[in-house]
């Protein structure tokens, strides 16, 4: 039974709704039997957290410079005092009585369970947002046979020793249950609830959906372990493929349209160049995976 937890959420400017947000998980928390901290990290904010928020079961950690939520999030895991961690965002969409809701789930799966996620019952996102977060979902499922619902909902519970045994760099936030399951732990989800954003905005766009793809594709490759410098190459050769790519439909388009032939076309040539330079990375990114395990 899990009786201690550390609940981590990373932010980045979200004054007014981690002001309420703390109240809440404080107000829910007030009749649990369930020792409990509240650990947030500060991924320098232009307004530090700790200059509007302290007191008693709250933790802050600031970031010295801006690094992202991954790394807010193995910050946080590495500050936690207790075994079990609870994540969630700090834009106050998850309600924090979904928390115990999940934390009870757990105690009842204790045995046949290692974590358990949410799964966002009504969305209340923009549409925008919503397609992103679904076309992501969609790949990730399909690259890593995730049985994961929702893996964009932050809303989990897990052991802090699983995140600690992984070896991974990038957006590891948003491809954390896959990489649980590819080691083997047990996952179990529920419905939560979804509010609509009452602060800030959405910090999720297309630049998000790309890095998602482009980890989900080095997660598939690597089966989940990679270290920083084999992360940076696989994602250069992912990134040079991708030119390759567009630079190759786009030479067969000029052909089709005006009739120029490909070996002679200067787009052609040079997608060549990078496609051979994408091939350079991905087999120095697989030496050195072979040298690392040797």
């Amino acid at each position: 039974m899990i009786k201690e937890l550390s609940i981590l959420i990373p932010v980045l400017d979200e004054k007014e709704s981690i002001t309420s947000l703390v109240d809440e998980i404080k107000s829910e928390f007030s009749n649990s039997k369930v020792n409990y901290e509240i650990v947030i990290v500060d991924d320098f904010s232009e307004e530090p957290v700790d200059t509007y928020l302290s007191g008693k079961n709250l933790k802050i950690i600031r970031n010295p410079h801006s690094k992202g939520q991954s790394y807010s999030i193995l910050v946080g895991v590495s500050e936690a005092s207790y075994d079990f961690l609870a994540i969630m965002d700090g834009d106050g969409q998850n309600p924090p009585k979904e928390i115990l809701k999940l934390l009870n789930l757990f105690n009842e799966n204790f045995n046949n369970c290692d974590v358990v996620s949410g799964i966002r019952k009504v969305r209340k996102d923009n549409l925008l947002r919503t397609l992103y977060s679904k076309i992501a979902n969609l790949i990730i499922r399909f690259l890593t046979k995730s049985k994961c619902k929702d893996l964009g909902c932050a809303l989990k519970i897990f052991k802090k020793d699983m995140i600690s045994e992984l070896n991974y760099n990038g957006d590891i936030h948003r491809i954390l249950v896959p990489l649980f399951e590819y080691r083997g732990y047990k996952l179990v989800q529920t419905e939560v609830e979804h509010r609509h954003r009452e602060f800030g905005k959405t910090k999720y766009g297309f630049s998000r959906l790309t890095a998602v793809i482009i980890d989900s594709i080095l997660l598939y490759l690597t089966k989940g372990f990679t270290t920083t410098a084999r992360y940076a190459l696989g994602k250069l050769s992912i990134f040079f493929g991708l030119i390759s790519g567009f630079l190759f439909i786009l030479s067969l388009y000029q052909k089709q349209m005006n009739d120029v032939f490909i070996h002679r076309n200067p787009i052609f040539l040079i997608g060549i160049t990078t496609f051979f330079i994408c091939l350079q990375l991905l087999v120095t990114s697989f030496i050195s995976f072979f040298i690392e395990n040797k």
